[in-house]
């Protein structure tokens, strides 16, 4: 009976419900009650794009969602990064994480749909086919089930691979180190394959970062002609735009 705005930031239950994520162990029962039902009584929905409000009207049309209800709301860089970076902040977090000098940086957690594996398998074509040592870091969570054997497969390849030394995961990162390590990296480095947008590209351009992500639908949109763009399910796609940002 009281009047609302709902902001939905994805629906990739519905579009992509082969990630365990977003559907296993009755999350996809959860959000589609949650969007059917709140759709149906809003004011107003929010979506982060064009794409996503498109996503919105095909998904819930039937259920209430019609174009002047649906606004576009881009997102921000969080408001925690600070484009002011010292030298003396660098040489902390270097220190602090025992970094290498020159890395690609991807602050996700460990959701398949993250695809950190495909990340570490092109480390190992890299260093098979063009005989070059690419390190990435790695930061954000990987606890539950579904996370947790995501992390284990990620970290049981990189083994494999003998790419393990190139990887380096830091867990929980706090804000100030955040702003160092998107300072410094070679580029950011995201072939998800959610969207419609994501806000870590954003934040790698307040650092003047470059930017390797998902040649999809929504993404593509997003970052226009100011990424570099690879396909999330080819390795080589993936490896071609990481020594493209490399070298």
């Amino acid at each position: 009976g009281f009047p609302y705005v709902m902001a939905i930031h994805d629906l990739q239950h519905r579009l992509q419900p082969e990630f365990p994520e977003v559907s296993a162990n009755g999350e996809w029962e959860k959000r589609e009650y949650l969007f059917r039902n709140a759709v149906r009584f809003a004011t107003l929905l929010i979506a982060d794009s064009e794409t996503g409000k498109e996503d919105i009207l095909e998904c819930y049309g039937p259920y209430g969602a019609r174009p002047d209800r649906v606004k576009v709301l881009p997102y921000l860089p969080v408001n925690y990064i600070s484009r002011h970076v010292s030298e003396d902040d660098w040489r902390r977090v270097r220190e602090k994480y025992r970094l290498s000098e020159r890395y690609i940086f991807y602050p996700a957690q460990f959701w398949s749909h993250k695809n950190h594996i495909r990340i570490i398998q092109a480390l190992g074509l890299l260093r098979e086919t063009k005989r070059t040592e690419v390190h990435v870091v790695f930061c954000g969570s990987h606890a539950g089930e579904i996370r947790e054997q995501t992390f284990r497969q990620a970290m049981d390849v990189a083994r494999e691979l003998s790419v393990d030394r190139q990887i380096h995961y830091l867990g929980y990162v706090t804000h100030q180190d955040m702003s160092v390590l998107y300072a410094e990296a070679v580029g950011l480095v995201m072939p998800t394959f959610f969207g419609p947008t994501n806000i870590p590209v954003l934040e790698a351009w307040v650092f003047g970062c470059p930017v390797v992500t998902s040649d999809i639908r929504g993404i593509r949109e997003q970052v226009g002609d100011a990424a570099l763009l690879v396909d999330p399910r080819s390795v080589e796609s993936i490896a071609e735009g990481i020594y493209r940002l490399w070298e």
